[in-house]
């Protein structure tokens, strides 16, 4: 009895011994604006060896609307048995010793011009640089430009909700749409709020002579 016990001390000492440690990213964007797309250098953290999981290392997965990185070994098995992009959550393998969990998350988010300034500066100009990707990830997320005083601001609405409902904010949806300058964007919110008005006479009009 006591060889089989010893035996078996031998077999799991050598199935640790095994089981090489890794590299994955570990962040969330909730406190690191970073995370959103890591550097190969930063935010990299070594991963407990694990006999439980080999071919997979790491993973990224949306929690509420941020992204969030890390070794496969910290979730519970019913997590990267649940883990697929159809729920935003990606397993993944690591090559030659680097970390894999370091691309965009999820493909595809959306882009939005994001910037903050004067009416005189070049963030009220109509925008010729390339969009950058939102911070937050919501799968209707869109863009907007606002105008208040003497002050432009460009970003994704999943940053600033409370501008969807505001006259001085205009929303729009795709990839870099808030591009336009300022005074086009402020006219296109004047237009839409002049048709909603004008809608709601001609509907109360329409009402009144039913009656």
């Amino acid at each position: 009895m006591l060889r089989y016990f010893g035996i078996v001390a031998v077999v799991l000492a050598c199935s640790a011994g095994n089981a090489s440690a890794f590299w994955c990213f570990t962040c969330t964007t909730f406190n690191s604006t970073n995370c959103l797309l890591p550097d190969q250098n930063v935010l990299l953290a070594e991963c407990p060896p694990s006999p439980d999981v080999s071919a997979l290392t790491c993973f990224t997965r949306v929690v509420g609307r941020d992204v969030e990185r890390g070794c496969v070994t910290s979730l519970a098995q019913n997590e990267r048995d649940n883990c697929a992009l159809v729920n935003n959550c990606q397993l993944c393998s690591n090559e030659n010793n680097t970390a894999c969990n370091g691309n965009l998350f999820p493909h595809g988010r959306l882009h939005c011009h994001q910037c903050e300034g004067s009416t005189n500066s070049t963030c009220s100009d109509e925008i010729q640089t390339e969009a950058t990707s939102c911070l937050r990830f919501a799968a209707d997320d869109q863009c907007y430009v606002q105008v208040r005083d003497n002050t432009v601001v460009r970003g994704c609405l999943t940053e600033n909700e409370a501008c969807s409902s505001s006259r001085d904010c205009h929303v729009c949806a795709g990839n870099g749409c808030n591009f336009r300058h300022f005074e086009h964007s402020a006219a296109g919110s004047v237009m839409a709020q002049v048709q909603l008005l004008l809608g709601a006479v001609l509907l109360s009009a329409f009402a009144a002579k039913s009656l």
